[in-house]
């Protein structure tokens, strides 16, 4: 009867997993990044809009910014959007969004919460007039 050395077998049973375990991690947590970055992309367009709506009522355009956030199309992979708290104060557009990176399993979940890691943005645009933007820029030019 001849012996056979079977330690690689053995290693590859226990490092294969490991090794697949942490591929998948990584690309779970690329997902995030890809999801909060699309966030903050909707947040930063949710204010510039807010600034280029002339509409003088705050609470009408509040309902607009929310309207267009809601119907949103944005194609979140592992996310958990929240609503977005629009306000204006002043002149100022502020755009805030928050949301999670869900666990794949729920029924496996060591926490209470429902999410893994949670971020959220804040946004400000400055609303200008255009008819004062161009008033302003002729007096800078030495006009009237």
């Amino acid at each position: 009867m001849r012996k056979v050395e079977a330690y690689l077998t053995v290693e590859a049973a226990l490092v294969l997993p490991v090794v697949m375990g942490v591929i998948l991690l990584v690309i779970y947590l690329l997902f995030f990044q890809y999801d909060r970055c699309l966030m903050e992309q909707e947040a930063g367009t949710l204010s510039v809009r807010g600034c280029a709506l002339q509409i003088e009522d705050g609470e009408e355009l509040v309902r607009q910014l929310s309207f267009q956030f809601s119907k949103s199309d944005k194609a979140y992979l592992a996310w958990d959007k929240k609503d977005a708290r629009i306000r204006l104060q002043k002149n100022q557009v502020k755009v805030e969004c928050s949301g999670g990176l869900k666990f794949p399993f729920q029924g496996f979940a060591l926490w209470s919460g429902d999410n893994i890691w949670e971020s959220s943005v804040v946004y400000e645009s400055h609303r200008i007039k255009p008819v004062d933007f161009i008033r302003n820029c002729r007096k800078i030019m030495g006009g009237k």
